[in-house]
């Protein structure tokens, strides 16, 4: 060591000890020549160890593509400063991504060529959990003790850093056993600090960018994970693609990763499994060109362009069943309310989600298109479990909650929606009465007016709303589904425990029955008699399937095969006992005006009165009754005039409008009715 604490690489006599500390070092070294950097100066050699950044990865794949090293291994550092657990991932995921899409541009023979080694443990590729290192180092030798060399210096071994076009300088040892020593413990320093490390099976290499759940750090069997807090670093580069999936990871995990404790927060396995979990429910940002295709005739179907296999499992179909039922038995153990009433509604919502690639088929041959419903509208009040379900049902389907941003929700995107998805389900969550009014009712209204495509989906919109926010002429267009049901809004523990165990059932889910229902669909739309009602074969094949997978001869009540006409004849229950309230025997009168509030009967109509606004509205709203109900010409603000005749079909036996002397003589009615019309 020489007295100013730098190391002396070239001086006489014995090796000094080494200090490797920390902190920005200097080398003393002495000039020997210079020459122009070629790829050349890698040849000659079997082994190569390298300590570089995600920037060099192309001449990375470059070097193992060009020479045939029989050791390779590279430990990936960063110019970031790394100080979070979002770092790291963002880092990995980086890193990962590419090194796979370098490896890819590559013709086929040469990356396989590559994946054989990594396979083989002879190529390697480690990712720091924490870097620190802004160093690039190179160290090339033989396995017989032949030559050794030490490449070191400012220029990154990439492809712009090496091309001449900026001035960089490399510094190169030969064969100096000082220099070879420095360098193989600072190498080995940093590498103890990697322990993650890059696969790359052949199914993976083939999509270059992966999901940022499989990233290395992520891995549970990797163990507790420690992050401290990094120091800033003036030599530090903000990197923008790290940041940038920084931005979109961080929100959705944090609330999963434990808060720090003297500085440093630990990442324990369960902490990672509770991660992964809530990154495999993607975002519209990571899932821009999703798209989905089925060709019946052929039997097969793609996804974003890849194969989609239609081949099912068994075990794995009994599987999924077992974990849905699971979740529908959630509804019974946790929320209040109609609980029987809800699983119905959600079932038929299951049926018609699962059965949606195949609506645009069905529509084109229906003359009724308001049978086969290209909306769904799933809503209620606050935690009713609205988004949980629709998020669990995507899950089962693709393996991916895929949503787009309710800020995307405006008529033009619809359409363009309609053009770029194909059969797979466009689904909004979380949609404002107000955006809904603005930009989806002209649409629902004119269904026929589809654009000339022979594949397009359906839209599923979630939100919260209640029931008579919608005219009868958009329900009858679309699949409603209303629930009051809701869970405990005091209950925080309950919350808890059923959100994991919500993400316990996603994390299992495979997505076998929904292969196994693709194929039955078909089967049964392959028969005429399939194309009748798309809800009888939809729920039909779901409630057969579920059937033959459970162990139990009984099927759960709510899981039932139901016809369209069976749910269209519910959709207005609601409304309907809303309406019979109204007719309440205490505000019954014998003449209009005679209370603030009431009604009356005389001659076959039905006289409603009660106070209004300076708007002329009344608290009770109208808009949603069947427009048959009313006689427009007689009503005013304030004043409503029904048809006897539709009100009591419309509400069915008993009438609320018969006196208690009626109700004894039943031919009363239809005699003074008569008496009346002959009048």
């Amino acid at each position: 060591m020489t007295k100013n604490g730098m190391v002396s690489l070239m001086g006489e006599g014995d090796t000094p000890s080494l200090d490797l500390g920390d902190g920005l070092r200097i080398v003393d070294a002495e000039f020997q020549g210079e020459q122009r950097f070629n790829w050349e100066m890698f040849r000659g050699y079997d082994t190569l160890r390298v300590l570089t950044y995600s920037a060099s990865v192309p001449a990375i794949v470059r070097l193992l593509d060009e020479f045939e090293f029989a050791e390779f291994e590279v430990v990936f550092g960063s110019e970031k400063v790394i100080g979070s657990f979002y770092d790291i991932i963002g880092f990995q995921n980086i890193v990962m991504s590419e090194t796979r899409a370098a490896i890819k541009e590559l013709p086929d023979e040469r990356h396989a060529r590559i994946i054989r080694k990594a396979q083989e443990g002879k190529a390697r590729f480690l990712v720091l959990r924490q870097s620190k290192s802004h160093a690039k180092i190179y160290l090339l030798s033989n396995r017989n003790c032949g030559p050794r060399r030490v490449i070191t210096g400012s220029a990154n071994l990439s492809e712009v850093g090496l091309s001449g076009d900026q001035y960089e300088t490399l510094t190169k040892y030969d064969d100096d056993p000082r220099a070879w020593d420095y360098y193989s413990r600072m190498y080995e320093s940093v590498r103890a600090q990697a322990h993650d490390n890059v696969p790359l099976p052949q199914h993976r290499i083939e999509e270059a960018e992966i999901r940022i759940d499989q990233t290395p750090a992520l891995d549970p069997k990797s163990g507790t994970l420690v992050i401290e807090p990094a120091q800033p670093s003036p030599g530090a580069v903000r990197l923008e693609n790290i940041e940038k999936l920084v931005g979109i990871i961080k929100p959705r995990i944090s609330p999963s990763l434990p808060s720090a404790r003297n500085g440093k927060q630990t990442i324990s396995p369960d902490n990672k499994r509770k991660v992964v979990r809530l990154l495999k429910i993607k975002e519209v940002s990571e899932a821009e060109h999703t798209w989905f295709s089925i060709n019946r005739h052929e039997r097969t179907a793609m996804l974003s362009g890849k194969s989609f296999a239609l081949d099912a499992v068994d075990q794995k179909v009994k599987n999924d069943v077992k974990l849905l039922l699971r979740y529908f038995q959630n509804y019974e153990n946790a929320f209040r309310g109609n609980i029987g009433r809800m699983q119905r509604d959600y079932f038929v919502l299951w049926a018609w989600l699962y059965f949606s690639p195949f609506m645009c088929d069905i529509r084109e041959l229906a003359t009724d298109k308001i049978r086969n419903p290209l909306f769904a509208i799933i809503h209620g009040k606050p935690q009713c479990g609205k988004t949980t379900l629709v998020r669990t049902l995507m899950v089962s389907m693709f393996g991916m909650a895929h949503m787009v941003n309710k800020q995307d929700f405006t008529g033009q995107n619809l359409r363009n929606l309609q053009y770029n998805y194909k059969r797979f389900p466009v689904v909004f969550d979380d949609i404002s009465q107000k955006a809904f009014r603005n930009h989806a009712m002209d649409m629902i209204k004119n269904e026929n007016e589809v654009p000339g495509l022979a594949e397009y989906p359906v839209f599923l919109l979630s939100m919260n709303a209640d029931a008579k926010h919608f005219p009868p002429e958009l329900i009858r267009r679309v699949l409603s589904v209303y629930t009051t049901t809701s869970l405990p809004l005091h209950d925080e523990a309950l919350r808890q425990r059923l959100d994991s165990e919500v993400q316990d059932i996603q994390d299992g889910l495979t997505g076998h029955l929904y292969r196994r229902f693709l194929q039955e669909a078909m089967n049964r739309l392959d028969d005429e008699r399939g194309q009748e009602d798309w809800l009888s074969l939809a729920t039909g094949a779901l409630q057969s399937i579920i059937t033959e997978s459970i162990d139990s001869p009984d099927t759960p009540t709510w899981c039932e095969r139901t016809t369209w006409v069976e749910f269209a004849n519910k959709r207005y229950d609601r409304p309907r006992a809303r309406l019979r309230n109204l007719f309440d025997e205490s505000t019954r009168a014998k003449r209009v005006g005679e209370n603030p509030i009431g009604w009356m009967v005389e001659d076959c109509r039905i006289t409603y009165w009660e106070p209004t606004d300076s708007f002329g509205r009344g608290k009770f709203n109208w808009n949603d009754m069947p427009a048959e109900l009313i006689d427009e010409d007689a009503s005013s603000p304030g004043r409503t005039v029904l048809n006897l005749d539709e009100v009591e079909q419309f509400l069915g036996a008993p009438s609320p409008f018969e006196t208690g002397w009626q109700r004894r003589w039943p031919f009363f009615k239809s005699r003074n009715r008569g008496s009346a019309e002959a009048q």
